[in-house]
């Protein structure tokens, strides 16, 4: 397994909780090393959009099916798909990055496709310079 890191060189800081914003990067690269291939590249980039901050996580895993991304932020949401039964979870890692992602005042979104990976984007406020 291959983890590529885009970031940047200057520090990009979100307005938030450090923990639960180290809690929400750390549940988006696990599932994604979890249902990857161990001969593929997961990658994860950062960088700022205007007044946000944007991190983009991407894998070539087994992907979502359009079904399954409806519910993919719901607590104790497990896949149908045999591979991803395949993989030990509890189906609260997405819900609770859900969740921060929300109490930051930001958004998530998912594109998938099966057999062919997902990419899921966080978008956060930036912190303010001021102080």
């Amino acid at each position: 397994m291959r983890v590529d890191l885009d970031l940047p060189r200057e520090p990009m800081v979100a307005a938030g909780d450090a923990e639960e914003i180290d809690c929400l990067l750390t549940n988006l690269l696990s599932n994604a090393v979890k249902y990857s291939p161990a001969d593929t590249t997961v990658s994860l980039s950062v960088h700022r959009d205007d007044d946000q901050i944007v991190v983009t996580c991407r894998d070539q895993g087994i992907g979502i099916s359009p079904e399954d991304q409806e519910q993919l932020f719901s607590e104790f949401f497990r896949s149908a798909d045999p591979a991803a039964r395949a993989q030990p979870g509890t189906g609260l890692g997405l819900a609770i990055v859900a969740r921060i992602v929300e109490r930051h005042h930001g958004s998530i979104s998912v594109s998938s496709s099966l057999g062919e990976g997902s990419t899921f984007v966080v978008r956060l406020p930036a912190a303010t310079r001021e102080g």
